[in-house]
């Protein structure tokens, strides 16, 4: 079966959730072939390129999002995010700043702003992210002997994981093409001679001392066997053995106490065995420990990650947002954003179930009943609000605050009030009558005698629905006999009404109507065919079909 740009949406947003970023980027980009106008599948698939560190992708859907729809302030939350990942950080700030132009209380960009800016500080401090920016490589194109090595796919591959993300540039240490690279880029002056030429071209496996940065010095006896212990305890982590497990990465931690990495190896067997205080307690030991030993930012910012994940599932909400925040500004890690993301989500539905109490929720649909009845509306709608608020499983309140909406005038509340009720309790009649009423005094004919005759199926007698599908049937007679002037604004909304412009699209009825204008008494012989005169007399009550025009 084909889905819709909505349904595949949808699935989008389920697959991005569990961190399915490539399958969610192919649903929303199917959505897009079927509604291409939509800025926020360009924002959702954004997402997913930025998460999937695809920032050139994601920077160009987050510029399609906001020319679609520039007041829109995610667009801008996008912009910045991939702007970010390329370590654009000037241009993010800018990004970032529109977006609090458009919203100046989005947090999303007030955060990227502070992201951004401790990135900046951060990388002032690191000699290699400060070498290895997104102009890396054009700075070795220009390099004479450097861009013969732009022709080894490795060497490519290799600078562009360290501009991507400088803290892999460790990993490269050994590689001579890299500390050559690493020289010129920090502006110290590369051999001339003709020996030192060729070693460049030809990636020799070593470096004189004096023309290259150190290479790390060789592990020692312990470290290695700290890190044997560590693979022995994966292995076992691996196979769901946590106190072997456990014991395997203490001892690794032994072996090598200023290896923080270690530390983070044992909480995630805390976190599985669910001793979540003593998993928090480590985290934030790993943490001081860590900055204490010089560790990589990206093990800071696990610690912290795996901390708020505790505080979360002890649903200490509060500190697990800041704490997730925290952690974001050490490594604007996708897993730390997902994370954050949801704790938001639970905070918030925790919040509003804390609320929740169907005692207070009778009391407080009583008062506005009470103020119905005085006339004061205004009053009556903020009472039933909080008791909907206190139990929005309650459909009764819908339909009484969409009674007083009516009142209001506030006719677009009162529908969407009246459609709540009726998804809540599909049996409930005053849900269809409100409907109806709300169609009514927007002169949607066409559409308040569907809810009048969707509510008498449900009750035959009720005399609400009779009285507005009375009123309706003369409207619409006033309007197809020339009697109203209510006409032309009627026709105006019907075609906001899919089934409406679905008829009006029909090729055969656009002939329909074509020979009824040429030759009315032709309807007479259309009306015998149900088909037909089901549509026509859709048209009428839409106010499109008049026949004293």
């Amino acid at each position: 079966m084909m889905m819709d740009a909505t349904t595949l949406k949808n699935k989008g947003n389920e697959e991005f959730s569990a961190g399915k970023y490539v399958e969610a980027a192919n649903s929303f980009s199917k959505a897009i072939e079927l509604d291409g106008a939509n800025n926020v599948l360009y924002s959702n698939r954004s997402a997913c390129y930025a998460a999937m560190q695809k920032y050139k992708d994601a920077l160009d859907d987050a510029d399609k999002c906001i020319s679609i729809k520039p007041d829109w302030v995610k667009g801008y939350v996008r912009r910045g995010a991939a702007l970010h990942g390329m370590r654009r950080y000037v241009d993010a700030i800018a990004a970032y700043e529109k977006g609090l132009k458009v919203d100046p209380a989005n947090s999303g960009c007030a955060q990227g702003v502070k992201d951004v800016q401790a990135a900046m500080a951060r990388e002032s401090r690191d000699p290699i992210a400060r070498a290895f920016t997104p102009d890396a490589f054009r700075k070795i194109q220009e390099n004479p002997k450097l861009s013969l090595l732009m022709l080894q796919p490795d060497y490519v591959k290799m600078i562009d994981t360290v501009v991507r993300d400088p803290s892999q540039g460790k990993l490269f240490m050994e590689d001579q093409r890299f500390g050559v690279t690493l020289m010129y880029l920090s502006g110290i002056p590369l051999p001339t001679g003709d020996d030192e030429e060729e070693e460049t071209r030809s990636s020799p496996k070593a470096a004189k001392p004096a023309e290259m940065p150190k290479k790390e010095a060789p592990l020692s006896e312990n470290e290695k066997e700290a890190l044997a212990a560590k693979e022995e305890g994966n292995k076992l982590y691996l196979s769901k053995k946590f106190d072997e497990a456990l014991a395997k990465y203490q001892e690794a931690q032994e072996k090598d106490p200023k290896n923080t990495l270690y530390i983070l190896n044992a909480t995630a067997v805390y976190f599985e065995q669910g001793d979540y205080d003593k998993c928090a307690a480590e985290c934030e030991r790993g943490v001081e420990h860590g900055r204490e030993n010089r560790c990589d930012y990206t093990i800071i910012g696990k610690l912290m990650t795996r901390q708020a994940f505790c505080l979360q599932k002890q649903k200490k909400y509060t500190e697990a947002i800041d704490l997730y925040k925290r952690a974001l500004v050490e490594w604007r890690n996708p897993d730390t954003l997902k994370k954050l993301t949801e704790c938001e989500r639970e905070h918030k539905k925790a919040i509003e179930e804390a609320y929740m109490d169907p005692e207070i929720a009778k009391q407080k649909k009583d008062e506005g009943n009470q103020l119905f009845k005085e006339d004061k509306f205004p009053e009556a709608v903020a009472a039933y609000t909080e008791a909907i608020k206190r139990n929005p499983k309650e459909h009764t309140s819908y339909s009484n605050r969409a009674a007083a909406y009516l009142k209001l005038g506030a006719f677009n509340d009162a529908l969407k009030d009246a459609e709540k009720c009726i998804e809540l309790k599909p049996d409930f009649v005053k849900g269809y009558a409100r409907k109806g009423h709300a169609y009514f005094w927007t002169k949607q004919y066409n559409r308040a005698l569907q809810a009048y005759d969707d509510g008498l199926k449900v009750d035959p007698n009720n005399a609400d629905c009779k009285d507005g599908r009375y009123r309706t049937m003369m409207k619409i007679q006033e309007m197809a006999t020339g009697q109203s002037s209510d006409g032309d604004e009627a026709a105006r909304r019907a075609m906001d009404d899919p089934e409406i412009a679905s008829i009006m699209q029909d090729s055969y009825m656009q002939l329909v109507l074509q020979e009824m204008q040429n030759d009315p008494t032709r309807i007479q012989e259309y009306m015998k065919d149900p088909g037909i005169s089901g549509k026509i007399n859709k048209l009428i009550s839409a106010g499109i079909i008049r026949f004293g025009q």
